[in-house]
């Protein structure tokens, strides 16, 4: 049975509306999640890297690290840091070295940092996550070059980054 014109143009019109109001959303979600990105990066990671380079000038010491304490030797390196003028920035999470990444369509990340004298450390990030830091720091996405590298961690999806400061 042929369309008539009039259910022709109704069918012609949901099919545009619908392909409009689909890219309209696929735009508003992508700049949503590209805010949360630089928001992460600006006021996080940069944050976290300005505070760990003023807590070196200062000469100040790191707590003992013994290859298993993570959080309780970043607890220790927080509690000396924030005595001084060079506090961590704020966090979105109750630890003030773990940050929660929650871009919509995408899986939550909660990224962890690791500080040291000469680098920072940074677990649990996807690759999307990876990449665009990669991209702000070193303005091309390689795991092995520059001064933001990384290798896929031991569960075979998240990634470790590797920061030089």
């Amino acid at each position: 049975m042929p369309l008539s014109p009039r259910r022709a143009d109704r069918l012609m019109s949901f099919i545009v509306y619908g392909v409009f109001a689909g890219l309209v959303l696929w735009t508003g979600i992508r700049l949503i999640n590209h805010s949360l990105n630089t928001r992460f990066y600006e006021d996080f990671f940069l944050g976290w890297e300005t505070a760990i380079r003023a807590y070196n000038e200062q000469g100040r010491g790191w707590p003992r690290f013994t290859g298993s304490n993570h959080a309780s030797y970043m607890e220790h390196l927080v509690k000396r840091m924030q005595g001084t003028d060079t506090a961590p920035p704020p966090s979105n999470t109750r630890k003030p070295f773990v940050y929660c990444l929650d871009r919509l369509g995408d899986p939550r990340e909660d990224i962890f940092f690791l500080c040291f004298a000469g680098k920072m450390l940074l677990y649990g990030m996807s690759f999307k996550t990876f990449s665009f830091l990669d991209e702000r720091i070193d303005g091309q996405v390689d795991e092995e070059r520059g001064h933001f590298r990384g290798r896929k961690s031991k569960d075979g999806f998240s990634y470790i980054g590797q920061v030089l400061l």
